[in-house]
C-alpha cells in the first residue's frame, strides 16, 4: 500500500474532535455548561429509535426512572449503540452526586473528566459506566449528561482517520452485561527488544510542561563543554498588548488580488515578530508553537483556524516556494513560508497539487475547536517535520489565521479578538563548562505583595561565585502548597557595563510555565550578550553583583524558591611571557608571570548599586543561606527504559485510548500532561524528537491492524514507504 504524503494526512476532524474532548468545560453545580454542543435530547424520547450521534452531540437524562431510589440505588448505566462498522467512540459522562457534578476519566472521577475511549464492532455494543462509588440525589434536580467526542474508523485507502457516527438505542440501568467470548490468549507473545533511553529533560513540543514541571536537560559532555536544552514559552506583555482583531475570509492573497491601502482594512491573520515577544537571543533556538487567548462576542461552537511561520527560502518545508516554481500566478517571488492549508476546495493541498505544485512536506490542514466558547486559548504546533527548516532571525515571525467560526445554530461568526500571545520555543547550547553550586535559598514569592515579596535578589558571591567563574546556565527549583498553573516569571542579573549602562540586564516580556504544577524547575539559559564570549571575558557582574528573580503570576499567591543551582566555567587565566634579556656576559633566565585577567571597562567603583535595580528580599536573611559545591551529575534522574511502545497510558496494553490521550496532551496540554513514562513509551516515530499526532497517528494504524508492533519504533520515511 502506498503511504504518499503519510506526514500530513492526519485528519484535521480527529485532532480537533480530541481537541474538543480536552476543551469541554467543567461542569459546575447541577447545570452542566454545554451550550457549545448541539441542543440536548431527552433520553426518554430516545427510547426505541436510532438516534445519530457524532462529535459534538449531547443526550441529557432529566432524572432516572422512580423505581430508583436512596435504597435502591443505580449502581450502573448500560449504553447500548449500534455501529455500521469497526470504530474507535470517545464519549464524555457527567453525573449529578449528592455533594458535586462529577465527570468520568478512564482512572476514575473527578470535576473536570477526561473522555473515555471505546472499540465498537460493527452492530449492536453495550458498555458499561460504573456508578458504584457515587452517591447520587434522586430529586428533581438530578440528571446526568451524555456526549460524543468523536466517532471515526481508519480508512485504508486514504490512509485518513474518517469521521462518522453510531446510532444511540437506549439507557438502561444495573443490568448484566454478556462479555462475549474471550479471545484466545498468545501462548508466546514475541517481545519487542527494549531500547534503553536516556531521559532528555522532558522536552515537550507543545510547550506545556510535565511531570514535576521539568522542561529542561544537562549533559556533561566529559570535554569542558557541556550541552544545555530548556522548553520556555514567553507571553506578550497584557498590560500593553493591544487587541488584534481577526476578520474572516480575507487573507494576503485575497489582497494580492485586490489591492487596498487601508491601514484599518480586514485581514484573517496576524503575524507576530518573535522580538514581539523580547525573544532576541535566537542562539540554538527552535520555535514550537504559538497560544492565542481569544474572545468573542457570541459564543463559538466551532473555532477553525491554522499558522504559519518563516522558513528557510526553498527548503522543503517552504510552501509558497513549491508555489512560486509550479508557476502559480502572483507567487512569481513567493518564499520563505510555510503555511497550513485546507483540506478541500479553493487555496487546499489538493487545489494546488491539481495546479502542479509539488510539497516536498505536506502542510497541515490547520485546528479546530468544539465547544469554544466566548474566551479560550488556541494552540498552533509548528509541525515537526518543519522545524529543522526554520529561520534564526528575531524580526522574523509566526501567524495566527482565523480560518471559520459559527455559533451552535450554525450562524457563521466574521470576527474574533486575539487578547494575548504565548510564544513556546527550546533553547539548546553547548557552553564551556567546569561545576555547579548548588545552593539552598528557602525563599518564599507572592506575587500579590510588594516589589520585594515578589522578588528574590541575591548576590553571587552568597551563591559561591567570584569574578573567577563564567555563568552559563541557571535553574531554581519551586514548590507550591497547590497547583501553581500558568506561573509567569522573568530572571534579571547585573552585568557588565559593556552589556548595559545601567549594569543590569533583564530580557523583554516574561517568561511562562504553562501548567507548571505545585513543582516546577526553571532551568534559565544565560543569553549570549551576558554569557562569556570567545575571548572569556565574562560579562555578568560575578564581582559584586546580583541575580534576581520575580514571580509576576500564578494561580497561587506563593512558591517557594528552595534551590539555586549555577553553571559555569573557570575563567581561563592569562599568562604573560616577558622577552629574553641578554647580556655580553651570560644569557638571562626567561622570566613567566601569571596573573589573572584585569577588566578596564568598568571600575567596580563606579558601578550603580545592583540594589537599587532590584528589591531585597526579607524572608530569608543571608545567615540562613547555606552554599555548598558539588559536581552537577551528568543526568539527573535515572535512565527510563521503554516499557511497551505505543503505551501512553501506561496501562500495560497499546490501543486507540493510548493515541487519544496523544492527541489530549498536545490538544490540552494543562489537563492531559503525560507521565514521563508515557512519553517516552509514545515518542514511536522519529523516537528522541518528541511527541506530535504523527506519534498517535502510527499507533492508531497498529490498532487498526495496518502496521504491526515489531515495526515500532518507526520513521517517517517509513511511513511513507510502500
Amino acid at each position: 500500500m502506498k503511504m504518499k504524503g503519510f506526514t500530513g494526512k492526519l485528519n484535521a476532524v480527529m485532532m480537533s474532535a480530541i481537541i474538543a474532548a480536552s476543551t469541554v468545560p467543567a461542569y459546575m453545580s447541577a447545570v452542566p455548561a454545554v451550550a457549545a454542543f448541539q441542543p440536548s435530547l431527552s433520553a426518554d424520547s430516545l427510547k426505541g429509535a436510532a438516534t445519530a450521534l457524532s462529535a459534538g452531540k449531547n443526550l441529557e437524562k432529566n432524572s432516572f426512572p422512580a423505581e430508583f431510589n436512596a435504597d435502591n440505588p443505580v449502581k450502573s448505566v448500560v449504553v447500548t449503540v449500534e455501529a455500521d462498522r469497526d470504530i474507535s467512540f470517545s464519549y464524555g459522562f457527567g453525573i449529578q452526586t449528592s455533594t458535586d457534578w462529577m465527570e468520568k476519566s478512564p482512572t476514575g472521577w473527578d470535576s473536570k473528566g477526561e473522555g473515555t475511549t471505546v472499540s465498537l464492532k460493527k452492530g449492536t455494543n453495550q458498555f458499561v459506566i460504573d456508578l458504584s462509588d457515587l452517591t447520587l440525589k434522586y430529586d428533581q434536580y438530578t440528571k446526568f449528561d451524555f456526549r460524543c467526542y468523536y466517532c471515526s474508523y481508519y480508512d485504508n485507502e486514504t490512509a485518513d482517520m474518517i469521521e462518522t457516527s453510531v446510532n444511540f438505542v437506549d439507557f438502561q440501568y444495573n443490568i448484566e452485561v454478556d462479555p462475549g467470548p474471550d479471545p484466545d490468549p498468545d501462548p508466546d507473545p514475541e517481545v519487542p527488544d527494549r531500547e534503553n533511553i536516556v531521559p532528555d529533560g522532558n522536552k515537550h513540543s507543545n510547550g506545556a510542561n510535565s511531570e514535576n514541571g521539568k522542561n529542561w536537560s544537562f549533559v556533561d559532555n566529559g570535554d569542558g563543554t557541556a550541552t544545555i536544552s530548556s522548553t520556555v514559552a514567553k507571553q506578550m506583555d497584557g498590560e500593553t498588548f493591544e487587541t488584534i482583531k481577526l476578520t474572516k475570509g480575507y487573507d494576503e492573497e485575497y489582497y494580492q488580488k485586490n489591492p487596498s491601502d487601508d491601514p484599518d482594512k480586514p485581514i484573517n491573520s496576524h503575524k507576530f515578530k518573535f522580538s514581539d515577544f523580547g525573544l532576541t537571543d535566537m542562539d540554538g533556538v527552535v520555535i514550537e508553537s504559538i497560544t492565542c487567548e481569544i474572545e468573542s462576542v457570541k459564543e463559538i461552537d466551532q473555532f477553525v483556524y491554522g499558522g504559519g511561520i518563516n522558513v528557510q527560502n526553498g527548503s522543503p518545508a517552504d510552501t509558497e516556494y513549491a508555489k512560486q516554481i509550479a508557476g502559480i500566478p502572483g507567487k512569481e517571488h513567493a518564499g520563505y513560508w510555510y503555511n497550513d492549508m485546507g483540506s478541500e476546495g479553493e487555496g487546499s493541498v489538493a487545489d494546488y497539487e491539481e495546479q502542479g505544485v509539488e510539497f516536498q512536506i505536506t502542510p497541515g490542514n490547520g485546528g479546530k475547536l468544539f465547544g469554544a466558547g466566548t474566551y479560550f486559548e488556541a494552540y498552533w504546533e509548528v509541525p515537526a517535520e518543519v522545524q529543522p527548516h526554520l529561520t534564526d532571525v528575531a524580526s522574523d515571525t509566526v501567524s495566527f489565521q482565523y480560518w471559520y467560526g459559527c455559533d451552535a445554530d450554525g450562524n457563521e461568526i466574521e470576527s474574533v479578538d486575539i487578547k494575548n500571545a504565548v510564544l513556546t520555543y527550546t533553547k539548546t547550547v553547548t557552553v564551556p563548562y567546569t561545576d555547579c553550586i548548588s545552593t539552598a535559598v528557602d525563599t518564599l514569592l507572592n506575587h500579590t505583595g510588594t516589589d520585594a515579596q515578589k522578588n528574590l535578589s541575591i548576590s553571587y558571591d552568597k551563591l559561591g561565585i567570584d569574578e573567577t567563574k563564567d555563568v552559563y546556565a541557571i535553574r531554581f527549583d519551586i514548590t507550591a502548597k497547590e497547583d501553581i498553573g500558568k506561573l509567569v516569571y522573568n530572571v534579571g542579573t547585573g552585568v557588565e557595563k559593556t552589556v548595559s549602562e545601567d549594569y543590569w540586564f533583564q530580557e523583554e516580556g516574561n517568561y511562562c510555565i504553562l501548567g507548571a504544577g505545585d513543582t516546577a524547575e526553571i532551568m534559565w539559559i544565560v543569553p549570549t550578550i551576558c554569557a562569556g564570549d570567545e575571548s572569556h571575558v565574562n560579562r555578568i557582574n560575578t564581582a559584586d553583583g546580583e541575580l534576581n528573580i520575580g514571580y509576576y503570576y500564578g494561580e497561587t499567591d506563593a512558591i517557594t524558591v528552595d534551590n539555586i543551582h549555577v553553571y559555569y566555567a573557570d575563567a581561563p587565566v592569562t599568562t604573560t611571557a616577558e622577552p629574553p634579556v641578554t647580556t655580553t656576559k651570560a644569557p638571562v633566565t626567561t622570566v613567566v608571570t601569571t596573573t589573572k585577567p584585569v577588566t578596564t571597562a568598568a571600575p567596580t567603583t563606579t558601578k550603580a548599586p545592583v540594589t537599587t535595580k532590584t528589591p531585597t528580599t526579607t524572608k530569608a536573611p543571608v545567615t540562613t543561606v547555606v552554599t555548598t559545591t558539588t559536581k552537577a551529575p551528568v543526568t539527573t534522574e535515572a535512565p527510563l527504559t521503554v516499557t511497551m511502545w505505543g503505551d501512553a497510558n501506561c496501562d500495560g496494553e497499546v490501543d486507540i485510548a493510548d493515541a487519544t490521550l496523544v492527541l489530549q496532551s498536545i490538544g490540552n496540554p494543562d489537563r492531559y500532561a503525560l507521565k514521563k513514562q508515557g512519553e517516552i513509551n509514545a515518542d514511536v516515530v522519529d523516537h528522541g524528537n518528541g511527541i506530535t499526532a504523527i506519534d498517535s497517528l502510527a499507533i492508531q494504524m497498529y490498532d487498526a491492524g495496518v502496521i504491526e508492533y515489531s515495526s515500532f519504533p518507526t520513521t517517517v520515511d517509513k511511513l511513507n514507504a510502500d
